[in-house]
């Protein structure tokens, strides 16, 4: 066998072993991509955990965030209403930062979508967004554009386009 002919096998066998290994590397960035999706999915679920926890270890405060029920006037548990639903946007707004990071979590659209109903559903979540919008930015990005219009005691009703799938 001549000289060239070693040289071009040679060539050949780097140049598959370069593709085999770009091939792997593809995959192994894969699985890496969809552990690390599941591991922040599974960092804001267990903190949202830890709030639905205080709301049970509160019991009558749950409907403020799921039942429509309006903020006390006033009293300790105007206060404690108030730092859970604290809480529940800085966890809301968390989730949403971790789905545009992670746009394969393939949970990104049903995360929206909670957070659209929790915020349809809480006079006190929208009440804490409207008077502090620039606190939870990431969160004010998947309501309804008609939200900020909406008065501190509306409901905004997300479009079908806005809905998650």
């Amino acid at each position: 066998m001549s000289a060239e002919a070693v040289s071009a096998s040679v060539a050949a066998l780097a140049f598959i072993i370069n593709a085999w290994s770009m091939f792997y590397l593809a995959r192994q960035t894969k699985v890496s991509n969809a552990v690390a999706a599941a591991s922040a999915n599974d960092a804001v679920l267990r903190s949202l955990r830890e709030v639905h926890v205080l709301m049970l270890e509160r019991q009558v405060t749950r409907d403020y965030f799921y039942g429509g029920r309006q903020l006390p006037d006033t009293g300790e548990e105007r206060e404690t209403v108030l730092t859970l639903g604290e809480l529940l946007n800085d966890v809301m707004s968390s989730g949403v930062r971790v789905h545009a990071q992670i746009p394969d979590s393939g949970s990104s659209g049903p995360w929206a979508e909670f957070c659209r109903h929790t915020v349809e559903n809480s006079p006190v979540v929208r009440r804490l967004l409207q008077a502090h919008p620039t606190w939870w930015p990431s969160l004010m990005g998947v309501l309804p554009d008609n939200f900020s219009e909406a008065g501190a005691l509306g409901v905004p009703v997300p479009r079908n386009d806005q809905r998650g799938s």
